[in-house]
């Protein structure tokens, strides 16, 4: 597995790098953002089209974020940290909880668990020796 940049690594533990909307935005791939897209309306309910399906990573431009109006993100930065798991009230976060809550957020859930077992450098290493989500 490539390197693992931590700068893609988003609050929440969502690994930006292995997110569909991030790679098809990231990579130009614009038969993956029509197939997000076409998802998207289905699903959700809401119209979007390729030119919608952008991000440029949690840490990154905010007007390139998928969510710019991510509570989980305006709350890292008002609390300084970069990882929830970082935060002293990441055991009893609401807004953490009700966004796994929200959708299909095992692996994120498990990142920031296993980050705060191990650190995130020794999670990092274990990712690209293929025993990380």
């Amino acid at each position: 597995m490539p390197k693992t940049d931590l700068s893609l690594l988003g609050p929440c533990g969502i690994y930006c790098g292995t997110c569909d909307i991030y790679v098809a935005s990231h990579t130009g791939n614009q038969e993956m953002q029509q197939r997000i897209a076409d998802w998207i309306k289905e699903h959700a309910h809401l119209e979007c089209d390729t030119t919608d399906v952008t991000c440029g990573g949690c840490w990154g431009r905010l007007e390139e974020h998928w969510s710019a109006d991510c509570k989980i993100l305006k709350c890292a930065k008002a609390r300084g940290v970069r990882l929830c798991s970082s935060c002293g009230e990441y055991e009893s976060c609401t807004t953490l909880e009700s966004f796994y809550q929200g959708g299909d957020y095992g692996s994120a859930r498990e990142t920031l668990k296993r980050i705060r077992e191990v650190g995130v450098e020794a999670w990092a290493k274990e990712r690209e020796e293929g025993g990380a989500a």
